[in-house]
């Protein structure tokens, strides 16, 4: 009943099995769960599941609008956008109870992606709800331009962003919606600050920045992230984050940063190959790395005994074996 039917439905009809037709002379258990399904029918968060994709979206806006407004932050927002309208007061929203309407819900969505990010897009990155609204307003950017008037509010606070559970995500929008050049202040506030890269790629949420940046910008950009990871390969290769950003370097590097990274692979090949981690970065050597390379790691692990054993029996291993 809870899953398919209207909470104050079941709710009416929970009060109707306990004998009586008000829920607080409900049993007890009864009693409550009448009570909280009733506080869930006004949230409007348990409908949104069974509702269509497009209906599930515009609830989900309409509802990060209305937290929004449950903050002072948010509230000012929510008065200062033009596509607002009157001012709201804390709480606000639509009526408890009732369904927006559909050109209600497309207003809200286009006031939150547009009008509400602007200016405060580092302080909307720190919280869950924020980071939503900045990635769909970087989403739904209409120029390069655009984002980068967007993007230009995290300067300064890239190295905090990469840490951050939420900010992080922002980050990876921006690298995935921007063009290599306009995230050239990613590169250099992460590449400025000496052991930066190595914390990063480490890091559960920093790891993932890393990554992106490889990735995506040319190999001449990201040249001193490479160059960092290079001069701690040998424990990055080991480590259960960081091994992600070797093997970023081994597919989308330079040449010259594969052929030393291959270096450096071959002569820690046992303590690589011991990691619990360490056989999917010797299998992006052999894959990808050039055939004289690829010869030389291959007959390194070949001609060590532990290191074959080790890597036989590691569950990430042995398709490298």
């Amino acid at each position: 009943l809870i899953r398919v039917c209207p909470c104050s439905l079941v709710s009416h009809h929970i009060a109707e099995m306990s004998g009586t037709t008000a829920t607080n002379l409900a049993p007890r258990p009864l009693r409550f769960l009448a009570a909280r399904l009733n506080g869930l029918s006004t949230e409007g968060r348990v409908w949104c599941a069974y509702l269509p994709r497009q209906l599930q979206q515009r609830q989900e806006s309409l509802r990060i609008a209305t937290a929004l407004a449950d903050d002072v932050d948010g509230l000012l927002l929510l008065e200062s956008s033009p596509a607002s309208g009157k001012a709201q007061g804390p709480g606000s929203g639509p009526a408890r109870g009732s369904a927006p309407s559909e050109s209600d819900s497309d207003s809200s969505c286009e006031a939150i992606s547009s009008s509400l990010v602007a200016g405060h897009v580092w302080k909307l990155s720190q919280g869950p709800q924020g980071c939503r609204l900045v990635q769909q307003a970087l989403g739904k950017a209409a120029s390069e331009e655009e984002r980068c008037a967007l993007a230009a509010e995290l300067h300064h606070h890239v190295s905090e962003a990469i840490r951050c559970r939420h900010a992080n995500h922002v980050l990876q929008k921006c690298i995935n919606t921007m063009q290599p050049k306009s995230l050239q202040f990613i590169v250099d506030e992460i590449s400025k600050r000496q052991g930066l890269v190595g914390q990063a790629a480490r890091h559960r949420y920093g790891c993932r920045i890393i990554q992106h940046l490889l990735k995506v910008c040319p190999a001449s950009q990201v040249s001193k992230i490479a160059e960092s990871v290079l001069e701690e390969a040998d424990t990055l290769a080991c480590h259960s984050f960081g091994n992600y950003a070797v093997q970023h370097v081994v597919r989308f590097g330079s040449p010259e940063h594969r052929y030393r990274l291959t270096r450096v692979i071959e002569r820690n090949i046992t303590s690589i190959a011991k990691s619990v981690v360490g056989g999917p970065v010797i299998k992006a050597i052999i894959m990808h790395a050039a055939p004289e390379d690829r010869v030389w790691v291959a007959r390194a692990a070949a001609q060590n005994a532990q290191a074959m054993l080790a890597l036989a029996k590691s569950r990430l291993g042995y398709p490298c074996a």
